[in-house]
């Protein structure tokens, strides 16, 4: 992969991320696991959202770009690098779509609540499998299929729903401190009724949740 296509496929913005830690930030220092180029940490440090902000990055040309936006970036994987993270000097914790990649979510969720520190906040987002794109081709066509990207990606080894979300990270060991969901603009309109189709039509599932 190219530097033209790491940008590419790493450099995405987060607006919608942005949006939810906005609600309930500020925050001190952030750790963003699976930082991709950067991007969305630079986000939160450009509106002030959180103070300082590394990052753990398993592709070394990705990690490479987040360097020139981030502090301290680590090039590995979580388990490669674990023993080096300053865990007791961030107050949040980001795992941004990356849950559904981990071959054992609930092993990697319980480690993060044993290093990180007392009132240290965690930050998921995961795709919502119920979406109708999804759940219509079951139920009616008994179709199950992935894609390259999207909810389906066929690199996605765990799928969750929010409900299951709630469950994992509560089994966990951590407190649900908050909700919200990633929906295109015409679900919320006045005239839809959003609190009944948002299982079907959000895209994807953002959660933030404390050890006590």
């Amino acid at each position: 992969m190219n530097t033209s296509e790491i940008a590419e496929y790493y450099a995405a913005e987060r607006p919608e991320l942005v949006a939810f830690l906005r609600r309930h930030g500020p925050f001190g220092a952030a750790l963003d696991i699976g930082c991709a180029a950067g991007m969305l940490g630079a986000g939160l440090l450009r509106n002030g959202i959180v103070g300082a902000c590394d990052g753990i990055e398993l592709n070394d040309a990705a990690a490479r770009l987040a360097e020139t936006r981030l502090g301290q970036v680590w090039s590995g994987s979580l388990e490669s690098v674990a023993e080096e993270i300053p865990w007791e000097q961030y107050d949040l914790i980001i795992l941004a779509d990356v849950l559904e990649h981990l071959v054992d979510p609930w092993a990697t969720l319980r480690r993060l609540h044993a290093h990180s520190a007392p009132g240290c906040r965690l930050m998921l987002s995961v795709p919502n499998v119920r979406h109708y794109k999804v759940a219509l081709p079951l139920l009616f066509r008994g179709e199950f299929r992935y894609t390259e990207q999207g909810i389906m990606d066929r690199t996605h080894l765990h799928f969750f729903t929010r409900g299951s979300l709630e469950e994992t990270v509560r089994e966990s060991g951590w407190t649900i401190r908050g909700l919200g969901s990633h929906m295109k603009g015409r679900y919320r309109r006045w005239y839809v009724p959003t609190r009944l189709v948002e299982p079907f039509v959000a895209v994807q599932t953002m959660l933030l949740a404390e050890k006590q």
